[in-house]
This record gives structure tokens, C-alpha cells and sequence, in this order.
């Protein structure tokens, strides 16, 4: 896998008290995504960063993969060969996620040890591929299973290899799953991923602390890149895993849906941190 691209990073306005990570989608980048989430704004015309001067905001950006589907080198945190069969070519996605969680988990690592080795007062967070990227680093980052972030915020995503890790992780299978459970080298692939906190969860139940970190998943009822079914899926396996998932559908969004809905949605995750980070001082 190639080089990732620079980590675009906005400093809080006053001291800084939580650091938000958040991962961009298929064919942006960190400074793109965060010029756009910030055009987002409120119903009352502010923006994220201004509804938290202490956050330090950090933006990843992916290395760039082949697309199969677009014929052309693109940022991508793994490639994807089809937006509408995310099943698709597992077998080329698997060294993507790897690869891209591993990288995400030494940032993690990073933005922690600046809030005082506290991951509690960081947000994990992304939207369409990069959502996708931020859950799996969420159930596979070593400080976030022994600690617990101070919130997950998903956007017109989905979750990888869903079937798989609901059968390894959940004690309580939802039956939602579409997707048939992968065999050999893949399932081995997420096993091992997931490993660690699958023995977590079936030694402590629900007080592994990693489940005390709270979930908020968004999408478009009308997304025409990732179908609604596949971030009801996700949400649907984190919460049969044991986490506390607050679900919200939108319809009219910009993109074809497939972008957060202004101000909605912008409204939404805006009352969900406030309430993760007053909990994570």
C-alpha cells in the first residue's frame, strides 16, 4: 500500500480539552472533508468548530488505490470494487483496512497522549469508506478496548465484512445480516482483528469498558451510493455487540443523499458530542 497523504489539523480556538479524528470518504482527502464539514453549518449558522473551541480536529488523509470502479488512482482507504456490493472483491479489500487501521490506531495513539493519555476525551468519527475505516479501528484500537473513547460518529456508511464480525463478536445475533460469512484466509483475516476483543467481551460482558464509548450513526433514506440497509446493518451489529447506538435517517441530503443533511443531521451529531464530552471531563 502506498504513502498516506498529510493529516490536515485545525487547532482549537481555547484550550484544548478533546481532540475529534475524523476520516474522510472514497476520492476526498483530510482538507477536503474538513472544508466541507465546516460549510455544514447549524440551524443557527455556526459550524462544528465553532460549537467546540477546545476541540483540536484532526483529518487524516488515505493513501490513493487503483479503482477498479473508476478506472483511475484515487484516495481510498481500501479499494473498493463496487459502491453498491460492498461484499465485492473482500478479497482486495482485506490489505486496505488492515493496512489503514493500523496507521489510524498510531494516530489514535498520538491525539491520546495530547489529552493527557486520555482516550476518553477523543472522538472517533468518519463518513461513507472513511466511517467504514472508523469502525473497524474503533473495535480493533488496543487504548480504545481498554479504555473506551469518548464517542463514534458514523455517516452514510457501512461496516465491512459485517457478517463476519457480528458472528465472531455479537453474543446476540441480530438475523439482520445479509452477508454470508466469508471462509478461510478472509475469515482468518477478521478473526485475527477482532480477536482481542472478542476474548474482552466474553470475559467482562457489558462492563468492557470499550462499550461505554457512545455510537451516533446517520444516513439518507434516499443515499444512492450506500444503501440505507447497510448503515442500518452496522448500527444494528455494534449495538448486538453491546453498544449504545443513537440511529438517525435523513432524506433530502446533498450528493444524491450520500452527505450529511444541512442542518439536520449537522444539528444532531452537534447535541450528541456536547453530551459525550461533557460525560469525558
Amino acid at each position: 500500500m502506498g504513502q498516506f497523504g498529510p493529516l490536515h489539523v485545525i487547532q482549537p480556538r481555547t484550550e484544548h480539552s478533546q481532540t475529534a479524528v475524523m476520516l474522510h470518504g472514497l476520492g476526498s482527502t483530510g482538507e477536503e472533508f474538513a472544508e466541507e464539514l465546516f460549510a455544514s453549518n447549524l440551524s443557527n449558522g455556526s459550524s462544528l468548530r465553532d460549537e467546540f473551541p477546545g476541540c483540536r480536529w484532526v483529518f487524516p488523509s488515505s493513501t490513493e488505490l487503483w479503482s477498479s470502479t473508476f478506472q483511475e488512482d484515487m484516495p481510498a482507504w481500501f479499494e473498493a470494487p463496487s459502491l453498491t456490493d460492498t461484499t465485492a472483491g473482500q478479497d482486495l479489500q482485506a490489505p486496505g483496512i488492515r493496512d489503514s487501521v493500523a496507521y489510524l490506531c498510531g494516530i489514535l495513539n498520538d491525539e491520546i497522549s495530547l489529552v493527557g493519555g486520555r482516550p476518553e476525551r477523543v472522538v472517533l468519527g468518519g463518513i461513507s469508506q472513511g466511517g467504514a475505516i472508523a469502525m473497524w479501528t474503533l473495535l480493533c484500537h488496543p487504548k480504545s478496548r481498554a479504555q473506551g473513547l469518548c464517542a463514534f460518529v458514523g455517516a452514510s456508511t457501512w461496516l465491512p465484512f459485517a457478517g463476519d464480525i457480528e458472528a465472531i463478536l455479537s453474543k446476540r445475533p441480530t438475523g439482520a445480516s445479509p452477508a454470508q460469512t466469508t471462509a478461510g484466509d478472509l475469515r482468518d483475516f477478521v478473526e485475527e482483528m477482532v480477536a482481542p476483543l472478542r476474548d474482552g467481551l466474553y470475559q467482562t460482558d457489558s462492563a468492557y469498558p470499550l462499550l461505554r464509548t457512545p455510537v451516533f450513526m446517520g444516513h439518507g433514506s434516499d443515499d444512492a451510493y450506500v444503501d440505507i440497509k447497510l448503515g442500518r446493518e452496522a448500527a444494528s451489529i455494534l449495538s448486538s455487540i453491546g453498544f449504545s447506538v443513537e440511529w438517525k435517517s435523513y432524506s433530502g441530503a446533498e450528493q444524491e443523499g450520500h452527505w450529511l443533511k444541512v442542518p439536520e443531521e449537522v444539528d444532531d451529531i452537534r447535541a450528541f458530542l456536547a453530551g459525550a464530552m461533557t460525560k469525558g471531563k
